[in-house]
């Protein structure tokens, strides 16, 4: 079978720290899954590995009502665990929820948009032409001609021309706040009001996502790399900010949502340190991992939880990838700023009935 040389058999004795902590902690991140899979009929992917949502809703089922100690015996006597590709050292990463200042109404400070999908971005499905190309196009219409969409500094100088000003959403206060946000995909915006709300990503212009800090590093302008080094490099040069953001030709649009967030693109509410964002092509969402890595932020200190896979991002490709979700706040930011380290990654999946214990 195709999938046995990416999935190679484990066992539970096979995860370093795998206990009933453990198992109570993907329970509280399988759950949200569970309440898509109860919805749904059919394989979960195009893989037998992962088995069918007809196969996971007894099983989240009984998951609901299993507490404690039990959970350890449950997850041991349903799930079978593969190691992802263990010939590969793998990248994880980690993402967290930033918090911007913002205003729904444009002024001085607030000056920086925040622009919704607009209605001249279209979406191009090539197989729906009976092309093999797997990914949806994006673009807009020139003379009854598809095109590429706008790269980042094509929108911005469009905005800066009068475009848009119907798809603002809301007006930040930091260009720089800003591209960090377009790059976690959601957070969260402390409007001068007093209100806090929720944004997600509702689209983007189509192009390949690129990490300045790559940019940086090449051009010798930083030595050391992280989110935090990259912000304060970008605060100390702001007569470079364009020329640097503009090698990102990605742009993400976002809406105001009132889920309350944060929400993955399984469109459940992420758990800090038990979500991840991955490759979902290889892995499917709602799938449970196993993810043993460094903690890069804290001198290399080992790092091995149970998650879910809920999340997906632009960078996230490959079979051993994926984005840790650490939650929101200060502490989450460095977490996710400093992340980058190679590691192991595992998948449990429901174990067929006749082979159940």
């Amino acid at each position: 079978m195709p999938w046995q040389r990416t999935f190679q058999p484990a066992t539970f004795s096979d995860l370093p720290g795998w206990n009933s902590e453990e198992a109570n902690g993907l329970k509280t991140s399988l759950m949200h899954s569970c309440a898509v899979y109860q919805k749904r009929s059919g394989p979960v992917n195009d893989n037998a590995l992962f088995g069918t949502y007809e196969q996971w809703q007894p099983l989240c089922d009984q998951l609901a009502e299993t507490n404690g100690s039990a959970l350890t015996t449950f997850f041991q006597d349903n799930f079978d665990v593969y190691r992802v590709a263990p010939w590969e050292e793998g990248l994880f990463t980690g993402y967290y929820s930033p918090l911007l200042y913002g205003s729904r109404q444009p002024s001085e400070r607030y000056h920086v948009p925040l622009i919704d999908k607009p209605a001249d971005l279209v979406m191009f499905n090539p197989k729906d032409f009976g092309m093999e190309e797997d990914a949806v196009l994006k673009g807009k219409l020139n003379r009854g001609w598809l095109i590429p969409y706008d790269d980042r500094e094509g929108i911005n100088r469009r905005f800066a021309k009068g475009h848009y000003r119907d798809d603002v959403v809301l007006w930040v206060d930091d260009t720089v706040d800003r591209f960090f946000l377009q790059i976690q995909g959601s957070g969260f915006v402390q409007l001068d009001t007093g209100e806090q709300v929720y944004v997600r990503i509702s689209g983007r212009n189509g192009h390949p996502y690129f990490a300045i800090g790559r940019y940086l590093k090449r051009e010798g302008l930083l030595e050391t790399v992280t989110m935090q080094s990259i912000r304060q490099w970008l605060k100390d040069n702001p007569d470079r900010l364009e020329e640097v953001l503009y090698q990102n030709r990605d742009f993400i649009f976002f809406s105001e949502r009132p889920e309350g967030g944060p929400i993955g693109a399984q469109g459940v509410v992420l758990t800090p340190d038990r979500s991840a964002a991955v490759d979902r092509s290889i892995i499917p969402l709602g799938t449970p991992l196993w993810l043993e890595t460094t903690l890069t932020s804290d001198d290399d200190s080992h790092w091995a939880h149970a998650m879910t896979a809920q999340d997906v991002g632009s960078a996230i490709k490959g079979k051993v990838r994926a984005d840790i979700f650490f939650g929101a706040g200060e502490k989450a930011a460095k977490k996710a700023g400093h992340q980058n380290a190679g590691g192991k990654l595992y998948v449990f999946v429901p174990r067929a009935k006749e082979e159940a214990r």
